[in-house]
């Protein structure tokens, strides 16, 4: 199966026959979904009033929902690792929110996530984790790389301000970013000594 959200949604297609995907059913989620991000059996759901956890396991074509964190009105992505998820807020977007900082939850008990940790930020938007390595895109701040083995006090590795940046995909020691200019793309996987590899830029 591959889950896709729309505004309000998250869509489930039946991808067994390969090539000839089969549309499997509609969940309804809440009103302004941001992102979506698959951990094991769930998906966490980033929408602009709080992030969603649903199962997708017990049934692929109509995931049950798991549990909720509500938070005020702002646009947050959202990822997860086995025992936490961290979900950037930022302030200056349409859905006029007014916090700038990452917070961090816990997830052990899935259906009642708490939160751990607020950590203030500059402008935070995509963030993603590569087992010891957290990435926090944070806008004119650029690339911020933290180590997150104590959640009560990340520890900042690498701060690079090469561009303003909204997202990054970080996988096997390698770091795709996506900023205002272009794309760029950093070698990490010497944590001391983190650097760009190369700029393709607008």
């Amino acid at each position: 199966f591959v889950h896709t959200v729309g505004f309000s949604s998250l869509t489930s297609f039946d991808i067994s026959q390969g090539f000839k995907p089969v549309y499997a059913g509609i969940t309804q989620v809440s009103w302004n979904v941001e992102t979506i991000y698959p951990l094991e059996d769930k998906l966490f759901i980033g929408t602009n009033n709080g992030m969603y956890m649903y199962d997708v396991q017990s049934n692929p074509s109509a995931p049950s929902l798991l549990g909720t964190f509500a938070h005020v009105r702002t646009c947050d992505p959202v990822i997860a690792d086995g025992n936490y998820a961290y979900v950037t807020l930022r302030s200056g977007t349409a859905c006029e929110g007014f916090n700038n900082e990452l917070d961090v939850l816990d997830i052990s008990d899935i259906s009642n996530p708490s939160l751990l940790k607020v950590y203030q930020l500059t402008n935070p938007q995509g963030l993603s984790k590569d087992g010891s390595n957290l990435f926090i895109c944070d806008g004119v701040d650029g690339l911020k790389v933290y180590n997150p083995s104590d959640i009560n006090n990340l520890q900042l590795i690498k701060q690079l301000k090469d561009a303003e940046m909204v997202d990054v995909i970080a996988d096997g020691g390698l770091a795709i970013v996506v900023s205002i200019d272009g794309l760029y793309k950093y070698d990490y996987s010497d944590t001391g000594n983190i650097h760009l590899i190369s700029a393709l830029k607008n």
